[in-house]
């Protein structure tokens, strides 16, 4: 009798654990789910590491820095879930121009592909103030590198960039180009604590 009592006392805390953990789990991972088919292991990597809870990749044609309709719609996607989780405290955007990060013997792209970068982010952050007008929008071009003294003071952008190279984005020195970055942006949304 008293197996069959502490079987059943068993099966029941067993049951009744994974319903609660079922349901942690659902809620851990509903920011998750939301851009985890919009997302590269890299960019999931990066966002972790910079505490974004929402992140988004987006395509760019060779040579264009406007915006398609597919990557305002994930825009609007990302913007939507994150204020739906909370307030949004910023928003990083990471911008490659048509080549891959800069190796550290390139240190920095052509002119015409730091300035395609930069007119990217620019593009994205339009769309990123049009569609809310308060959000902290932090810009990262990674047509170059992060000199000397933004390494020493260990700024952002080389906290970012150098967390994208440990997550193993290719460089203009990497024989094997895959996961490329070319032409693509990362965009991510933090949430305030």
């Amino acid at each position: 009798m008293k197996k069959i009592v502490l079987v059943a006392f068993a099966s029941t805390a067993l049951a009744l654990g994974a319903c609660s953990s079922k349901e942690k789990k659902e809620t851990s991972t509903k920011a998750e789910t939301s851009s985890a088919a919009q997302a590269s292991v890299e960019a999931k990597e990066v966002a972790y590491e910079q505490q974004a809870a929402y992140v988004t990749e987006l395509s760019f044609k060779k040579g264009s820095a406007g915006l398609t309709t597919d990557s305002q719609k994930k825009l609007g996607k990302l913007l939507a879930d994150a204020k739906a989780a909370g307030n949004v405290s910023e928003l990083k955007v990471i911008t490659w121009a048509d080549m891959e990060y800069p190796s550290v013997n390139t240190k920095k792209l052509s002119k015409k592909e730091r300035n395609l970068a930069k007119n990217r982010n620019a593009e994205i952050k339009k769309f990123l103030a049009k569609e809310d007008k308060d959000a902290k929008v932090t810009l990262y071009n990674m047509a170059e590198r992060p000199g000397i003294f933004q390494e020493w003071l260990n700024t952002s952008d080389a906290r970012v960039k150098k967390s994208l190279e440990v997550a193993g984005v290719p460089n203009t020195d990497t024989s094997v180009k895959s996961p490329s970055k070319a032409s693509k942006a990362m965009v991510m949304a933090i949430l305030k604590q």
